[in-house]
């Protein structure tokens, strides 16, 4: 039996699209980075495995099934996790930039949503909001769009987590709409999101 996948537009220009998002003012004088240390991962579900990627920075829980795959374009590096059933995508890509660090988190939450690309119309984001349970500073925001070409009703979580001053995650979970199922994966993609922490790029640094 075929399934209607989600129609996730092409990872990297997402990607792209979410890194714009943190494009500041020229004229303002750039702070100087925090140290970057590691933070350990929370203890996971049973069943699950911790993912760490020292290209991108960023360590992660995985749950049974869930594929992870990394492309890039240039300078931007972005992670793709895929339910099993391939209803849902999550999309992460990690900004380390003075500029991308200056912009408020509910700013930087509705402008990466509203820019992302593939939708028939510019999503219309909603009021951000708190996402709790993670030692990040982090906000949430939603949008529903028809995709260009397939038509097919998608529901986008847009979630920016941030460490002052050191690193700046989106993670942009897209889900097949028209299939109830998938508010399923949506609610296991939350849960990993819950458990993302922050890995420095290149050696091993011992946690906090």
């Amino acid at each position: 039996m075929c399934r209607a996948r989600t129609t996730l537009p092409l990872g990297l220009v997402v990607a792209l699209a979410i890194a714009a998002a943190g494009c500041g003012n020229d004229e303002t004088t750039d702070p100087v980075p925090a140290p970057e240390t590691a933070q350990p991962l929370p203890k996971l579900p049973k069943g699950w495995d911790a993912h760490e990627d020292r290209s991108i920075g960023y360590k992660i829980g995985i749950p049974p099934g869930w594929q992870v795959s990394r492309s890039r374009t240039g300078r931007v590096k972005a992670a793709l996790i895929r339910s099993p059933d391939h209803l849902v995508a999550v999309m992460l890509v990690a900004a380390r930039d003075p500029q991308s660090l200056a912009v408020p988190l509910d700013e930087f939450a509705t402008s990466a949503l509203a820019a992302l690309p593939g939708f028939e119309a510019q999503l219309e984001p909603s009021t951000p909001r708190p996402f709790r349970r993670t030692p990040l500073a982090a906000v949430q925001s939603v949008a529903t769009g028809t995709t260009k070409g397939r038509g097919v009703k998608e529901r986008t979580t847009l979630i920016v987590l941030r460490r002052e001053g050191t690193i700046n995650y989106t993670v942009a979970i897209l889900e097949n709409a028209r299939r109830s199922h998938s508010a399923k994966d949506r609610a296991v993609a939350l849960k990993m999101t819950h458990t993302l922490r922050d890995q420095p790029v290149g050696p091993r640094v011992p946690p906090e």
